[in-house]
């Protein structure tokens, strides 16, 4: 995985684990896009 900047320069990172803040309108179809998303790419979802 990588971080893309502002600039878009992309800084080649390890990503273990995705952190959503729950205090917004959009949370939950935003958690629910990500899973989706993650899920078609073949990313595991599992707990902590």
């Amino acid at each position: 995985g990588a971080i893309i900047t502002e600039s878009g320069t992309q800084i080649p990172t390890r990503i273990d684990t995705i952190c959503l803040h729950g205090d917004t309108p959009e949370a939950v179809g935003m958690a629910r896009a990500l899973r989706t998303r993650l899920e078609a790419v073949g990313v595991e979802i599992a707990p902590l």
